[in-house]
């Protein structure tokens, strides 16, 4: 099963009081952090960023992830992640007379993260990559102790609907309401833990 990350990265920290992306964490940017745990487990991770962010968009390249740019960040988190959706999930081209899809195909699964988790395990990556192979259709959380996490594992036929929330909530309002959500215990508090001050 084809499945790749969005990491979303086009929040201005207000909290934070700087750019907590390139804040250190054992002498390693934020991003640089939570991107390397990503890269051990997926192949292809785009990143979103707003706009005129080169030193961000160094970092994100650096570790190996793709840079996707959101005009509209400020209007809200689900309009990152909507940015992050339509690129990864665009129409692309095939290899001529062989009918095989690129390696850089649509993917069948999207899993969704924040940037300012930095303490996420590989290894709770690893079990939601395996839970969405197992149930495609399925929405796969994290679940740590009696809290549900992130990041978030969706299916194909979300996809469209990811494109089209609106606020700042990010795709919540789709896991709310959704029948099909498959919860992953793990014991890693890194789901739960998000920096929002210094």
């Amino acid at each position: 099963m084809r499945i790749a990350a969005i990491v979303l990265a086009a929040g201005r920290a207000r909290r934070f009081g700087s750019d907590k992306r390139r804040h250190r964490i054992d002498g390693v940017p934020m991003l640089t952090r939570t991107l390397t745990t990503y890269r051990k487990v997926l192949d292809r991770v785009a990143v979103v960023i707003r706009p005129g962010e080169p030193q961000i968009a160094e970092l994100v390249t650096a570790a190996g992830c793709e840079v996707v740019e959101a005009a509209d960040a400020d209007a809200g988190q689900s309009r990152s992640l909507a940015a992050g959706v339509k690129a990864l999930t665009a129409e692309r081209t095939f290899n001529r007379g062989r009918g095989r899809p690129r390696a850089d195909a649509v993917p069948e699964g999207l899993l969704i993260g924040l940037a300012d988790m930095p303490f996420i395990q590989a290894e709770t990556l690893r079990r939601l990559v395996d839970a969405m192979a197992e149930r495609p259709e399925a929405i796969v959380r994290p679940w740590c102790g009696d809290r549900g996490g992130n990041p978030i594992g969706f299916p194909a036929r979300l996809f469209d609907e990811l494109t089209r929330i609106e606020g700042d909530t990010g795709a919540r309002q789709i896991v709310d309401h959704a029948e099909d959500v498959l919860l992953v215990e793990v014991d890693d508090g890194g789901v739960l833990d998000d920096v929002d001050r210094p």
